[in-house]
Formats: structure tokens, C-alpha cells, sequence
């Protein structure tokens, strides 16, 4: 028995939960397709061609913190708008809208 997660009979009686599942894989690739293009589109804007050192050098790091802060800050502006204006920013994509049911039914419970 572990005193951090408990014994393992209290798992041998839990369900997955599929919907939870794809859930989470649509939160999971939405994440990583945002950070991926936060990082190309950050490195190619503030990193050189040739690398000299193996560390960022004061500019570059600079340049990229100011770099992510903007693009974070852009996508937060555009989703407040997005809220403020009802607009469904994903269209008739099924897979947001079964997340767009999920969470309003999490809010009703």
C-alpha cells in the first residue's frame, strides 16, 4: 500500500470515463498546437540562423519573452471577444461542441 495514492483496491472498481477521455485529448491537442506555434513562429522572429552558442544570448531572450507575452496576450483578447460577441470560434467542428455540452452540463450539476 502506498501512502501517497492509497491501496490499489479502491482503482479495481473505477470506470474511464470515454467522453472525459476525448475531453482531455482535444484540451491536450489544442495546448500543443498552440505552444508549437508560439515556439516557430517566436524562434524564427528572434533566433539567427546560425547558432554560435549553445545559450540565448541577452536580445534573444528578451525578444522571445516579449514574443510569447504578446501572442498570449493576443489569444486572451481574442477569446474575451469571442465570449463578449456568442460567437462559436470553432464552427461545426462536433468535437467543440460535445465539449461546449459537456461543460454546460458540469455548470447545471
Amino acid at each position: 500500500m502506498s501512502m501517497f495514492i492509497g491501496s490499489s483496491s479502491q482503482y479495481s472498481q473505477a470506470s474511464v470515463d470515454p467522453e472525459k477521455i476525448k475531453l482531455s485529448q482535444i484540451q491536450f491537442d489544442a495546448t500543443a498546437a498552440t505552444f508549437n506555434k508560439v515556439l516557430s513562429t517566436c524562434a524564427s522572429k528572434c533566433l539567427g540562423g546560425e547558432y554560435g552558442e549553445s545559450d540565448l544570448v541577452t536580445g534573444e531572450a528578451s525578444c522571445i519573452d516579449r514574443c510569447v507575452a504578446k501572442y498570449v496576450k493576443a489569444n486572451m483578447v481574442i477569446g474575451q471577444h469571442l465570449q463578449e460577441q456568442h460567437i462559436e470560434p470553432y464552427g461545426s467542428m462536433p468535437e467543440y461542441r460535445k465539449v461546449q455540452q459537456m461543460l454546460e452540463k458540469g455548470r447545471d450539476a
